[in-house]
């Protein structure tokens, strides 16, 4: 999902998403009641956001209390879930490739990657 955004963001690919914990927030009844009431997926709405560093407009990423987010900042912290979530997916789908070569070459539950690729050559491994 794209939001449109004022300023043109740089073509740089996202890097890793850092390990931060957000200081936590006691919710506000409101947002109790948006979590029981709103739909299916809103018991999962965060007490906070964090929106993510945007270049020069906004150099360090921000938490903010969802109670007090702009719908801009809700579009911001989205396109940074959605990014947090497609370095999942390629994390995982390389892991179950290497599972998957590793298990080809004949190893087992208890053989570690480095014995199941230690005579691996280039050619094999660019299959």
């Amino acid at each position: 999902m794209k939001f449109p955004s004022f300023k043109k963001a740089s073509k740089a690919t996202p890097a890793e998403p850092k390990a931060v914990v957000p200081v936590p927030v006691e919710p506000t009844p409101l947002l109790t009641r948006l979590r029981k009431n709103l739909s299916f997926y809103s018991a999962s709405l965060p007490d906070v956001v964090r929106i993510p560093a945007n270049g020069t407009t906004r150099p360090d990423e921000v938490f903010r209390p969802l109670m007090d987010a702009t719908i801009d900042d809700i579009a911001f912290a989205i396109q940074g879930v959605e990014a947090e979530s497609r370095a999942i997916m390629r994390r995982s789908g390389a892991l179950e490739e290497l599972y998957e070569a590793a298990r080809k070459r004949g190893a087992i539950g208890t053989t570690t990657i480095a014995e199941a690729f230690a005579t691996a050559t280039e050619k094999e491994l660019r299959k």
